[in-house]
């Protein structure tokens, strides 16, 4: 790549394309989104993710990583990017999500989601995914959009090491996951112990929303409820932290069969 004054510089009409970015519609229209910081946009260089455009306001960093980039002002920097100290290194990523195919093999995992709709909870679920071993994340409708900059940032690195999949109709899904051996165990407080429940080779997940929990129009596809065992006097868990405490006791479990 050529530095110095041969580097494009991002133009008003590009700039107000990369804005539009920050809204749920303007991803869908573009079926892009935006990457904001140096360490998220080097672990997507790092994957080979599906880079449009790279922009940043030193290009001269990123002159080894075979993309071309963009010239970035500090106001247009601060334009683009939803943190109050923005580093001034961005990527726009072609939205490849898809819907779900049928996982192969004689043990899997999926996590299914039902409208977590905090995109810090959603992004932090699709990290713990992604550690212990999941084939994929389905996010249902009603849930944060899988590709918000919020989503991206709080699942780090993690988002392009597992599947993510929107789902328009998270009941066929889960239907279609049972007809081929899957068992769904959902989160819920009221649950049977998590370590009193015995781990099938191949389990849906199923994690609801942060205050009205599953919907009740999911009831018929649910074969058993767990919940992470409490101090007493303590109510519940954010729904994060009992994605990741499930998903680790899941983890472990398939490892210790597997021995």
């Amino acid at each position: 790549m050529s530095v110095g004054d041969e580097v494009p510089r991002l133009t008003r009409a590009r700039l107000r394309l990369l804005q539009r970015l920050r809204t749920a519609k303007g991803r869908r229209e573009q079926r892009a989104f935006l990457l904001d910081g140096e360490k998220l946009v080097r672990e997507a260089i790092d994957v080979a993710a599906p880079i449009l455009d790279l922009l940043s306001t030193d290009p001269e960093l990123w002159a080894d990583t075979g993309h071309s980039t963009i010239r970035l002002s500090q106001a247009d920097a601060e334009r683009l990017s939803e943190t109050r100290t923005p580093q001034g290194h961005f990527a726009v990523i072609r939205d490849q999500l898809s819907p779900l195919e049928q996982p192969t093999g004689e043990s899997w995992s999926i996590v299914a989601l039902d409208g977590v709709q905090d995109a810090g909870n959603l992004g932090g679920i699709i990290r713990s995914a992604a550690a212990f071993g999941a084939h994929a994340v389905v996010v249902g409708q009603g849930s944060a959009d899988p590709t918000h900059p919020r989503v991206v940032r709080a699942a780090t690195g993690a988002w392009f090491m597992t599947t993510i999949c929107r789902s328009a109709d998270l009941a066929s899904e889960l239907s279609d996951l049972r007809s081929h051996g899957g068992i769904v165990l959902a989160a819920d407080r009221q649950g049977a112990p998590l370590d009193e429940t015995e781990i099938p080779d191949k389990v849906i997940w199923l994690f609801g929303n942060e205050g009205a929990g599953i919907s009740s129009s999911l009831d018929s596809m649910i074969d058993g409820r767990i919940a992470v065992p409490l101090a007493e006097g303590v109510d519940s868990l954010n729904v994060n932290v009992a994605a990741g405490i499930i998903l680790h006791h899941g983890w472990r479990h398939t490892r210790e069969r597997s021995r």
